[in-house]
């Protein structure tokens, strides 16, 4: 099946056979003017007064009015194929939601033949003598009715159409003779409400399926020599004629009967009648002409579906010339003489009218969403405000829940099972209806009222843009990107092309069809891009900054981690100026070998001063909540140097963790005179992920030791994301509530430091230095408060304070020689004066000293000190001024057994590249460098 046309067009039956009168009006107002007039009206009248009748035909024909309002701007806008109301709204809301009202409407239309057939039965019954009604029972009558009238429609849908003018004589007759007869009684007082009568839902249902013969005439569409000019005026004109009938008729009987005997006897249109044979005529026309016109339409809106494919195609086999639905047809008879078998007009008005109800409101809802969402293509002559529609629509749906709410929720139901399996059928196909449109619309409005929220950081939402080359070299891009935003936000995969666009347009169109397709169908909830850029560094920039629209930008980047020294300086730019647009940054490592082990272990490195805290911590709840994650054990690691520091700085982390509703391990570990490197290898070499921070290299510097370093650190590790947060990510909206503990008190400089939770964001404002710039914290000042009452700050604190310093995360790349411990337990003394306490603090000092006066080592301790390598040559380190090496990485322990372990994460294998068609190899040209 295609995925921009039908599978097959439904065809005119006969086309151009019939006009307004023949083929809408006529078939339509016999609907209307049928067996409720004849055999219900009276009764309806009689339960529930004049008063309330005419409210029942006011709601009734408001709704017949909006749904023909709908239905004359839908044929106004395209011609209207066979199969009527399907017809009009798959091609508005496409073929699942017609086929959803498709189908209870045929079953509705061949119910309507039982109820007609019955109808014309119990109108004859009272004529047959006694002695023969033992053979003429109501069964063999209907039957024989049916029968009669299938094999009709078999023969010629031209001969039942013209035998109508016929009927519509006896009809006018008919109603001339109730007009001018009246009783003994004309003109009685009318009584205006019967209280003691049926609840209104009851008798609303009873009168309903009187004012669905609009569809009748719109069915027959297939056959009609004009249907943007027939149906509207046809099917209006209708309307409004049988509502003229329709509320003179129970006002002329309200005049010559109470209510009792109008509830009681169902002879009353009879008796008052001046000729009741003409009566008799009337109602045996209307009957059988309103049955054979659904025999009719039934069949053809059966036949249109299955042209469709929605159900099985034999179904819609046409015969002859004109392609009459037999099959349809003989379908058709098979319901309707099931339906026989019940024999009571009250057991079937409700069905009809629920189903019937369903497409009326289906019917308004597909215009009214067609005129709100402004869809250029919809253009009719005859506009209708979409209030209207809509207003029609509700009420639709409205009623069904007054006359029978079970009846209404097992309708629904049905429909939207309809819908579902219909769904997987006619999963490619589209009729250029207006679906897209209506999301547009919807898209619009939300992003506009987006725009006039105002934004907490409470909303805060990750739309992440990965840059990844070729998604099929880079499956774990997709996977780790579409893990950690899931549901929440949005990902989009962008695939920079180098080159001119005059010379990449062709391979940009090929590669997005081809990769578009299996990415719908491996990553629905990713978006891809291609983009043709002169540089792909300077381009990511770009695309980073322009791509999206409102709150709807992106807020993080992901990439892999380079593998060229030579782009290290390019690399390096790209990343700097991606943290000047305040993008977060996500850089992956991916250990080819190991992949994402069995996704059962997370490892958070936590204890630097940049504030990538809070996002780290963030990171693994969301991988957490993926399917493949979600037996993940989250371990949260920073380092000391004494077990008094360790004590206290895994009591503050534990709180820290349950504050932040993370269900993780505090890990503590003892330096014990280890390099950093070797700490990190040996804890992490059976996790399955490690989520680290870092910093870039400033301006000047160059970056080929920053990723160096980086990588030598990364060596013994599993894959890893290294995580650097934008300035104005908040953290602690997400992660705390309201309703966490208040602040501890104030700590005087040279006090014992108590537990304080440890607290690690970026600074919310971009002067993000002047925070943590080096300054000298006067004694006896008060830590800085925080941010939110009554949750701890994620704000850079003075290096003095004996907060977690940031929660902890490391820093991989500062500049500055920080301890180990970061302040987790211990309040450094006052420094002498004219020293800072900034993050340049240790640079050829000695570190400070925790208040239980543990010495921590001369060396440079840190991981930042750790990383970054020796100063360059002649640069005074202390304050002696001497130089001092950094000695290399101690030796990485071994990783663990080679090769997979059981239930292990394995990412699909690179697929060959095919033709967007999937027949074989495509010529596409593979991006060469960009995609690193």
């Amino acid at each position: 099946m295609s995925a921009s046309t039908p599978a097959a067009v439904p065809r005119a039956t006969a086309a151009g056979r019939f006009g307004t009168f023949g083929g809408v009006f006529t078939p339509s107002i016999l609907t209307i003017l049928g067996v409720v007039m004849y055999l219900r009206l009276g009764w309806v009248t009689g339960e529930a007064g004049l008063g309330g009748t005419i409210l029942i035909v006011l709601i009734a024909h408001a709704i017949s009015y909006a749904t023909g309002l709908s239905v004359a701007s839908i044929a106004t806008n395209r011609t209207v194929g066979a199969g009527g109301a399907y017809f009009m709204i798959s091609r508005s809301l496409g073929a699942s939601a017609g086929a959803a009202i498709g189908i209870p409407l045929f079953f509705a239309q061949a119910l309507s033949v039982t109820f007609y057939i019955v109808g014309f039965t119990e109108a004859v019954v009272p004529l047959i003598p006694e002695e023969w009604r033992d053979f003429f029972d109501p069964l063999f009558i209907s039957t024989s009715v049916n029968v009669l009238l299938t094999m009709l429609s078999l023969k010629s849908a031209d001969l039942a159409i013209k035998a109508q003018y016929f009927v519509m004589a006896a009809i006018v007759l008919s109603l001339v003779s109730f007009g001018t007869g009246t009783t003994n009684e004309f003109p009685r007082e009318i009584e205006w409400f019967n209280e003691e009568g049926e609840g209104f839902g009851t008798i609303f249902a009873v009168f309903f399926p009187a004012v669905t013969g609009i569809m009748a005439g719109v069915s027959m569409s297939g056959d009609l020599k004009d249907p943007r000019v027939a149906i509207p005026k046809g099917t209006l004109w209708a309307i409004t004629v049988g509502m003229i009938v329709y509320l003179v008729f129970p006002i002329w009987l309200s005049l010559n009967y109470s209510n009792g005997a109008l509830a009681n006897d169902m002879s009353a249109v009879w008796t008052i009648s001046r000729w009741p044979e003409l009566i008799y005529v009337g109602v045996w026309g209307a009957t059988l002409s309103s049955a054979l016109g659904s025999i009719l339409t039934a069949p053809r809106t059966l036949q249109a579906l299955a042209l469709d494919g929605l159900v099985p195609r034999v179904l819609g086999r046409g015969s002859g010339p004109s392609q009459e639905p037999r099959i349809g047809i003989i379908l058709t008879f098979v319901l309707s003489q099931t339906g026989i078998f019940l024999g009571s007009l009250d057991a079937i008005a409700p069905v009809l009218t629920m189903f019937f109800l369903a497409t009326y409101g289906v019917t308004n809802l597909a215009c009214g969403l067609q005129k709100w969402a402004g869809n250029p293509s919809f253009r009719p002559s005859f506009a209708v405000p979409s209030f209207i529609s809509l207003g029609g629509g509700a009420a639709c749906f409205y009623v069904m829940s007054i006359i029978d709410l079970p009846a209404m929720v097992a309708a629904l139901v049905f429909c939207g099972l309809i819908f579902f399996i219909a769904s997987r059928r006619a999963l490619g196909t589209t009729y250029g209806d207006a679906r897209h449109g209506i999301w547009s619309a919807i898209v619009r409005y939300a992003l506009q009222r987006l725009r006039r929220a105002e934004y907490h950081p409470l909303n805060w939402r990750p739309n992440l843009l990965i840059l990844g080359g070729n998604p099929n070299k880079r499956p774990h891009l997709l996977h780790l990107g579409n893990a950690i935003v899931q549901d929440r936000g949005i990902v989009t995969y962008f695939h920079l092309l180098r080159g001119l666009v005059k010379e990449k347009a062709e391979l940009r169109r090929e590669l997005f069809e081809t990769y578009e397709a299996r990415m719908a169908v491996k990553w629905p909830n990713v978006f891809y891009r291609v983009d043709i850029v002169d540089d792909v560094f300077e381009g990511a920039v770009q695309v980073a900054q322009s791509y999206g629209v409102g709150s709807f930008e992106c807020n993080a980047v992901m990439a892999g981690w380079p593998l060229k020294p030579e782009r290290a300086e390019a690399y390096a730019q790209m990343l700097r100026d991606l943290t000047h647009l305040d993008r977060s940054l996500l850089l992956v490592k991916w250990d080819e070998e190991r992949q994402l082990g069995d996704g059962r272990e997370i490892h958070v490195w936590w204890g630097g001063l940049q504030g990538n805290g809070g996002l780290m911590l963030l990171l693994a709840f969301l991988l957490t909540a993926h399917y493949r994650w979600r037996r993940a054990k989250v371990v949260v690691l920073t380092v000391v140097n004494d077990e008094a520091s360790r004590e206290r700085a895994e009591a503050n982390l534990t709180r820290t963790l349950q504050a932040a509703r993370l269900d993780a391990e505090p890990r503590v570990l003892l330096r014990e005179g280890r390099k950093i490197p070797e700490i990190m290898g040996g804890e992490s070499a059976e996790a399955d992920l490690a989520i680290v921070g870092f910093r870039l290299p400033p301006e000047g510097q160059a970056p080929g030791a920053f990723f160096e370093r980086m990588s030598q650190l990364m060596e013994g590790l599993p894959t890893t994301i290294l995580v650097h947060s934008a300035r104005s990510f908040e953290s602690e909206p997400v992660l705390f509530d309201d309703g966490h503990e208040t602040e501890p008190e104030p700590l005087q400089v040279g006090d014992a430091a108590p537990s304080v939770p440890p607290v690690a964001a970026r600074p919310s404002v971009p002067d993000a230095a002047k925070i943590s710039s080096p300054g000298q914290l006067p004694a006896g000042a008060p830590l800085p408060p925080s941010d939110h009452e009554g949750r701890p700050s994620f704000t850079d604190l003075p290096s003095g304070s004996t907060t977690l310093r940031e929660s902890g995360e490391f820093d991989l790349t500062a500049s500055g020689e920080h301890p180990v411990g970061m302040h987790l337990a211990s309040q450094p003394p006052e420094p002498p004066p004219g020293e800072g306490v900034g993050e340049g603090e240790g640079e050829g000092r000695e570190p400070p000293t925790d208040t239980a006066e543990t010495p921590l080592p001369e060396e440079r301790s840190s991981v930042d000190a750790a990383l970054d390598g020796p100063p360059p040559v002649g640069t005074p380190v202390g304050e002696g001024g001497e130089d001092r090496p950094v000695p290399p990485p101690s030796p990485l322990p071994p990783r663990g057994p080679e090769g997979p372990r059981s239930g292990e994460i394995r990412l699909p294998e690179a697929e060959p590249d095919t033709r967007p068609d999937g027949t074989g190899p495509t010529e596409v040209e593979e991006p060469r460098d960009e995609e690193e």
